[in-house]
């Protein structure tokens, strides 16, 4: 029996778009890449991708829509566009993949829903990011107790120190780090907290880009199991940090230069009942009523590229197995963002 291979048409030819394309032409038995859509001529002729040299090429959606045998499209076009398309879409009888930000609201997100409702297994949203390799190894690490209680994780980008001056930098076109970066590490840090969000706090500013859009921001989640998430993004930040830091009980786990560590008590230590006492402590700092020993391993990274996306998205489409990433998981980044604005005037 033949497998089934959809045939797909990707909307936005820019470098998400590119990407779109790169990644689903590695899935030859799964996808085919028959027509690609833009309204800017260039990137149809002189900068069109090489992944549609024998595809359709169309000036809309709409017309692409038309494209005899699509199944699916997906979108990576400018922010506003991608729930009304994703909607088009989907009343077209297509499979929809929203790239983030999947929504610019709450309220628009739930107007895709409601459509998405009468068309079970046809929408998606890529959120890429929770199928990189260090975020997988640091989950399986948490679940495994290593580092005892998990009390607070830290997640950190950095795209340097850049004054940048395109589309996305203009809140006009919901541009910006927040609607940018933002939807990946929020998208990790929910999955990380493993509890509902029960407080926010947020910063969203404004430092060097041309546009008025955010390019620093800080968003400190605290789950209803006492957890605490710490997300910063900066594009003005020369000297950046960790990427990852997750503090437990028993010890800690950091990922910063490709490398994923952890510093942790042995689990043969036990730690003893011990009472503080009021006389004054020795000149040295620490407890000299105890002595701990730590083990300090570093860990080899999975072999998974943030591309097994498309087979999961391919496996509920096709097979009806459902995919990991949820709609709902989805809708409440869109609304943690949408808080994040508003906790900060924005």
């Amino acid at each position: 029996m033949m497998k089934r291979i959809l045939n797909v048409g990707v909307v936005g030819l820019g470098r998400i778009g590119r990407n779109h394309l790169q990644e689903l032409s590695s899935f030859p038995d799964m996808f085919k890449i028959v027509a690609g859509a833009d309204n800017a001529p260039d990137r149809l002729n002189e900068l069109c991708p090489k992944e549609l040299e024998n595809a359709a090429k169309y000036t809309s959606l709409d017309e692409m829509l038309k494209h005899p045998g699509l199944d699916m499209v997906t979108i990576g076009t400018r922010h506003p566009d991608h729930v009304p398309m994703a909607i088009k879409v989907l009343k077209a009888g297509k499979i929809a993949v929203v790239e983030k930000p999947t929504a610019t609201s709450t309220a628009e997100f739930d107007a895709m829903l409601a459509v998405a409702a009468k068309h079970p297994h046809r929408l998606f949203l890529r959120h890429n990011r929770r199928f990189e390799a260090p975020f997988i190894k640091v989950r399986e690490l948490m679940a495994s107790g290593l580092i005892g209680e998990v009390q607070y994780i830290k997640l950190y980008r950095s795209v340097g120190y850049c004054r940048r001056n395109d589309w996305m930098t203009m809140p006009e076109y919901h541009g910006g780090l927040l609607t940018n970066w933002g939807p990946h590490l929020i998208d990790q840090a929910l999955q990380l907290l493993e509890a509902p969000v029960k407080d926010l706090w947020a910063d969203v500013r404004h430092v060097i880009s041309i546009g008025a859009g955010d390019d620093l921001f800080k968003i400190i989640l605290k789950g209803e199991n006492g957890r605490v998430a710490d997300i910063e993004v900066s594009g003005a930040n020369a000297l950046p940090g960790r990427e990852m830091e997750i503090i437990g009980s028993r010890g800690t786990i950091i990922y910063e230069n490709n490398k994923l560590s952890a510093r942790y008590l042995d689990p043969c230590v036990k730690l003893k009942k011990l009472k503080p006492h009021p006389e004054n402590p020795p000149l040295a700092y620490g407890n000299f009523d105890e002595q701990l020993y730590f083990i300090n391993s570093e860990f080899e990274l999975p072999r998974i590229s943030q591309t097994v996306l498309w087979k999961y998205l391919y496996d509920e489409a096709v097979n009806g197995v459902p995919s990991p990433i949820k709609l709902e998981e989805g809708r409440e980044v869109v609304r943690i963002t949408e808080e994040a604005f508003k906790f900060s005037g924005k």
